[in-house]
């Protein structure tokens, strides 16, 4: 079973097996032959559980991908964690928080990442790491730094 987001149906590179994906791709796909490929691939949409979800958003804050998601990313992110399925996705942040969680992944049409991440808000003025868009300190804005998992 595959959970894909909209990379799949954009690019027309069916995974192998069952396919699942969340409404918020659907409404997503404006080009109509990504939209015909939706129906073509005879993929399931389903909503994610508010459990999932929440998991998802948690993962998502830990590995600090959070705000380079969105709101169908979650989701897509949510529904492949309930059914512990392949993602199949292009997005490097969607790639690096499925594999925090332990989830296969399947890109589309570019290469996967290499490396887990995590990232993490420092100042640009000072360097103190912080939570939020500007630092408590000083009020410079954050910059996303990586940290390389081994």
């Amino acid at each position: 079973m595959t959970v894909a987001d909209a990379s799949v149906f954009i690019w027309g590179k069916r995974p192998e097996g069952e396919l699942i994906t969340v409404p918020a791709v659907e409404a997503e796909l404006k080009d109509i032959r990504a939209r015909s490929r939706l129906h073509i691939y005879e993929t399931r949409v389903e909503s994610p559980t508010t459990i999932a979800l929440k998991a998802a958003r948690d993962a998502a804050e830990q590995t600090g991908d959070i705000r380079s998601l969105s709101a169908a990313d979650l989701e897509v992110l949510a529904k492949a964690l309930e059914y512990n399925a392949t993602l199949a996705t292009d997005d490097y942040a969607l790639q690096n928080v499925a594999l925090h969680l332990g989830l296969k992944i399947e890109p589309i049409g570019q290469p996967r990442i290499k490396k887990k991440r995590k990232y993490v808000q420092r100042c640009q003025g000072c360097g103190q790491r912080f939570e939020g868009e500007a630092c408590p300190d000083c009020g410079t804005p954050a910059r996303k730094k990586k940290r390389c998992m081994r």
